[in-house]
């Protein structure tokens, strides 16, 4: 750029002209050489820039290269020519606004309104810029969409005004949860309360859900609270609470006339396997020892697996594909000591934690005590065999929990040392009570 006139002189120059508009009193008549110039960043300077018309004999005694007119200053020229010498001064000046880019800002009319220094970004200039709203910091009443003018201003006083866009949400609408529904749930199963519940909002596009089921039990026959709360990032939030029917397996759907027909179906397998593996001259501890160790070693485990309509459907399905979960189990175990005509009763685990446990409490020796068919992952070829309660507590992380009070006492006197569930053995030295 050509020397232009200054519109601010810095430093505290007076006043600065441009050498085509020079002041012609701020000039020397005699040497015909310009006292004071301004130029702009960068600016090159030539002997054209000193002289309306440069002498044959110039001579600049400082070198003009040594100053930086890439930087705001005042700077001592000195000139001979005519043998004569000029003092002359050069202001470096900043007649250039700042450029930056807008920024385009959407936020919630609840939040604050962004600072002017996050609505622009790249911003170009050769001096320090401060970024503040030309008519202050805005207040919305409602949410749309406007420009909102920011300014740009150098340490030299240039100025440019930027319309920056601005979306502002207006959201007090809570969102919406479709799909919930009364639950009903057989005592011990799982339930994915999540599946099939949606949640849509008018702004957020993942509104939060949570779901409170601290008020269900599981493992308990009853009717329960489950609250859904959705949040949108404005905070509104919508709930619906539904019931969570907990119902026992005698109740799961079938009639009584079905029933009995799974029943008969399950003690006429139960039968099949009882005289391959028991005798009837053996005791009740032998043959009940041979029931377990048969399920223990004939029913695979297999989670989500079983029948959960009745213990009878279970039973089928179990001596039928020779797998099923603990549930399926326990009633193979039923259904033979059914058939052996050995007291048995089902035992769950109480309280509910991530998982509901089935065993059996069996009449042996004159007590009961705890049996369970169960294989266990960190040793395959054990099994519970007539423990008592302290016993049964100390096997696999404490999933044989129970409530007392639903059961008949149990026997305390141990009898683990007489028996051998990895070699299938029972000890010749049992103390029978009811030997035959």
């Amino acid at each position: 750029m050509h020397i232009a006139v200054c519109g601010i002189i810095l430093f505290a120059v007076a006043a600065c002209y441009a050498v085509a508009s020079v002041n012609k009193l701020r000039a020397d008549k005699t040497l015909n050489c310009y006292r004071e110039i301004c130029v702009e960043y960068g600016h090159v300077l030539t002997p054209e820039d000193f002289f309306d018309k440069v002498p044959r004999d110039i001579e600049f005694l400082t070198d003009l290269s040594s100053i930086d007119t890439a930087a705001l200053g005042t700077y001592p020229v000195k000139i001979a020519y005519d043998d004569s010498v000029c003092e002359a001064v050069v202001n470096v000046v900043d007649y250039k606004a700042p450029m930056a880019t807008a920024i385009y800002q959407e936020f919630y009319m609840i939040e604050e309104v962004p600072p002017a220094e996050e609505c622009v970004r790249n911003i170009t200039d050769l001096t320090d810029v401060k970024v503040y709203y030309k008519d202050g910091t805005p207040v919305f009443e409602e949410g749309g969409e406007f420009k909102i003018d920011v300014v740009l201003e150098d340490t030299s006083g240039n100025k440019a005004v930027i319309a920056v866009p601005f979306y502002v949400k207006d959201d007090s609408q809570a969102p919406v949860i479709s799909g919930t529904h009364d639950i009903s749930v057989i005592i011990g199963d799982s339930v994915s309360y999540r599946n099939g519940v949606t949640v849509r909002d008018n702004f957020d596009p993942a509104p939060e859900l949570r779901v409170d089921s601290s008020k269900v039990n599981l493992g308990l026959v009853g009717n329960y609270p489950l609250v859904y709360t959705a949040r949108d990032e404005c905070g509104n939030e919508m709930k619906i609470t539904v019931n969570v029917n907990v119902v026992g397996r005698r109740t799961a759907g079938v009639t009584d006339e079905e029933d009995q027909d799974v029943i008969n179906r399950a003690y006429a397998m139960a039968e099949e396997i009882y005289n391959q593996i028991c005798a009837e001259d053996t005791t009740d501890v032998e043959k009940a020892f041979h029931i377990f160790s048969w399920v223990h070693d004939n029913i695979a485990f297999a989670h989500n697996s079983s029948d959960y309509t009745t213990w009878a459907h279970a039973a089928v399905k179990a001596f039928t594909m020779r797998q099923g979960s603990c549930y399926a189990a326990w009633a193979c175990c039923k259904a033979l000591l059914d058939y052996a005509k050995i007291d048995n009763i089902c035992v769950t685990t109480y309280p509910v934690s991530w998982r509901v446990h089935y065993w059996c409490l069996v009449y042996l020796n004159g007590g009961w005590y705890h049996c369970d068919a169960q294989r266990y992952t960190w040793d395959w070829e054990f099994f519970d065999f007539m423990e008592t309660d302290d016993e049964i507590k100390r096997t696999y992380n404490s999933i044989h929990r129970f409530d007392k009070t639903l059961y008949p006492e149990t026997s305390t006197e141990s009898v683990s040392k007489y028996i051998d569930t990895r070699n299938k053995k029972i000890s010749p030295d049992f103390p029978y009570k009811d030997a035959t």
